[in-house]
């Protein structure tokens, strides 16, 4: 490949100043990259924000009045909760004191920061892409004809958890709810109608304070309370998103649109090694820093997954090809070093820890207390490990150092 070419002919360039930022310009050129661009987004509707974010705000969506979005995605986290996996329904508190009860339902999948999904080339949505566009068509398991109601694919991406038991729609424990988790019961273009039906008949039978100001921003918004559907949910909530939560001035944009200084010499050695040796935009390629197709690091499952014996089979459950089973979703990086923990399971507590695990999956078990049955059970995992890992060059500390210095730019 012609970039890969050009890149070989720089590494053997000197590494003061001048010759780094050098070799960082050809970099920008081979790549095509200028920069995230907070201009560059998905279709939205501006009047919509203030609804939208009452919406992400409320509990009103959960069947038991006990979850938001916002619960999982704590705008002083940087839009993650900073656990593993995520607590849904059933859960009190913020953060790690949804730890504490115990009642809360467990969901087997790391939330994810706001940070770049309201761009217009970010079109593949949640770990095993259950959202995805496709040649300007939206595609998720909801069924196509529900999806031309949505005015953009982060729209909706955003109510695929209203239709969730473990995040939104609760289990059979009472009355209240009983009518909201009965429709998990449906199957894809049902399950929509239904939500909607329901969601329509809450927000107008309930009472008090916060459900009237709710009622009145629909009515500012020009929807009518009484057709209210789950389409005109979802493109309220991404329009706040698109507009309050999408944006990200960092580092690395600032020096790839000329500002020499806004990276210092080792993260500028730091990105030299991201785009060489390192191979990391093999994967986290383009100014979002995904490829948005589906690999395999091989992630330790831990116990929690969706599948047989807490198992996440990942894209395989979407796509339904065997040879699919534990890939995931190229993560994007923008922000990525305030959005911990990492994997789609949320296993690996810090940056270092992922990184090097992209490096060699083996000295992580070496501090980890695990069964014998789960060591061999990760075999098969083992087995499904990406071969582009296989081509990573960076084997001594100091280098390691520089490429997690330049992730901090990101």
């Amino acid at each position: 490949m012609k970039w890969l070419t050009l890149l070989l002919v720089l590494i053997p360039l000197g590494a003061n100043a001048s010759d780094i930022d050098f070799k960082l310009k050809k970099i920008i050129e081979i790549y095509g990259l200028t920069g995230f661009d907070c201009n560059a987004v998905q279709n939205n509707n501006k009047e919509l924000i203030e609804l939208g974010e009452a919406l992400f705000e409320s509990k009103l969506l959960s069947g038991g009045n006990d979850t938001s979005c916002s619960t999982c995605h704590l705008k002083e986290l940087n839009r993650v909760d900073g656990l593993p996996l995520s607590i849904g329904v059933g859960g009190s508190g913020e953060g790690e004191a949804r730890l504490k009860d115990g009642k809360g339902i467990i969901v087997p999948r790391n939330s994810f920061t706001f940070v770049g999904r309201g761009h217009k080339d970010y079109k593949t949505y949640f770990w095993d892409g259950k959202v995805e566009q496709e040649r300007g068509r939206l595609v998720s398991i909801i069924g196509d004809d529900v999806s031309k109601g949505f005015d953009s694919p982060l729209a909706l991406a955003a109510v695929l958890p209203i239709l969730a038991r473990d995040e939104f729609l609760g289990l059979l424990s009472d009355s209240e709810n009983n009518e909201m988790v009965s429709i998990d019961d449906s199957y894809h273009e049902e399950r929509y109608k239904h939500a909607s039906e329901f969601l329509n008949r809450k927000i107008l039978s309930s009472d008090g304070k916060d459900w009237e100001e709710l009622k009145t921003k629909f009515v500012e918004s020009g929807i009518e309370i009484e057709k209210i559907q789950l389409s005109d949910i979802g493109n309220a909530i991404s329009s706040f998103l698109i507009n309050k939560e999408n944006c990200i001035q960092n580092n690395w944009s600032k020096y790839i649109r000329g500002d020499t200084n806004a990276l210092n010499i080792t993260q500028k050695q730091g990105a030299f090694l991201f785009y060489g040796k390192g191979r990391c935009a093999s994967c986290h390629s383009g100014d979002l820093l995904s490829d948005f197709k589906f690999h395999s690091i091989a992630t330790p499952q831990g116990k929690f997954g969706f599948s047989v014996d807490g198992q996440d089979l990942g894209r395989s459950e979407i796509s339904l090809k065997y040879g699919d089973r534990f890939k995931f979703k190229t993560p994007s990086l923008l922000d990525v070093s305030n959005t911990k923990p990492y994997g789609h399971n949320g296993i690996f507590n810090s940056l270092d820890e992922v990184v090097l695990f992209h490096f060699n999956p083996i000295p992580y078990f070496k501090h980890q207390d695990m069964s014998n049955d789960e060591l061999y059970n990760y075999g098969r995992i083992l087995a499904s490990r990406s071969e582009l890992l296989s081509y990573i060059e960076i084997f001594d500390e100091e280098e390691f150092q520089k490429l997690l210095e330049f992730l901090k730019t990101l």
